[in-house]
């Protein structure tokens, strides 16, 4: 019943679709709900990034509080996608299920866009995208898994400018340098 930033915000929505549509208000409910603390020890069993963050809980992860490098955004997928976080398997199973993008597409707040990825038609694409403003500079990103041929690989990109930038900027160099590898 809110007017929101996105249109697609503005219902109901699942886990599953607040990760395809980037709903920042669902999970800015879920921090609240499971609280500071708790978000920190969760952070430190992940070994994600600096592992913390000073400010609000609902906003660690919008405004730079929270640091995590591409590098060390692979590492954390790698534990992830092979099932070697202190999680439920259930659970990043449905993570996993909410990555799940349409073939050559790509989901996020601002709608459906193309991901032409050349990759072999059997490739499954687990990816998410963000976009915000840290430290005076906008920062576009797409992180998430390719998989294809029974083996599985995984990817950050980060596009960072002084200036504007689209907000598909990190999916945009993400596909051009995945398209310039083979699987």
């Amino acid at each position: 019943g809110k007017k929101r930033d996105c249109p697609v915000w503005e219902r109901d929505h699942t886990v599953d679709s607040a990760i395809k549509n980037s709903v920042v208000w669902f999970f800015q409910r879920m921090a609240s709900a499971i609280g500071r603390e708790r978000e920190l020890d969760e952070l430190r069993a992940f070994h994600y990034g600096s592992t913390t963050f000073k400010g609000d809980v609902t906003q660690f992860w919008l405004n730079g509080d929270l640091t995590i490098t591409p590098i060390e955004q692979v590492a954390f997928l790698q534990q992830m996608f092979s099932y070697k976080l202190p999680v439920d398997r259930r659970h990043i199973d449905t993570v996993k299920a909410a990555l799940t993008m349409p073939r050559g597409k790509l989901l996020n707040a601002a709608g459906v866009h193309d991901f032409p990825l050349k990759w072999p038609d059997d490739t499954i694409v687990r990816v998410k995208t963000g976009n915000g403003n840290v430290d005076g500079f906008r920062v576009s990103w797409l992180v998430g898994s390719l998989e294809t041929g029974g083996r599985q690989y995984v990817c950050a990109s980060r596009a960072r400018s002084a200036s504007a930038l689209e907000n598909t900027a990190g999916a945009d160099l993400a596909v051009r340098v995945l398209n310039t590898l083979k699987p």
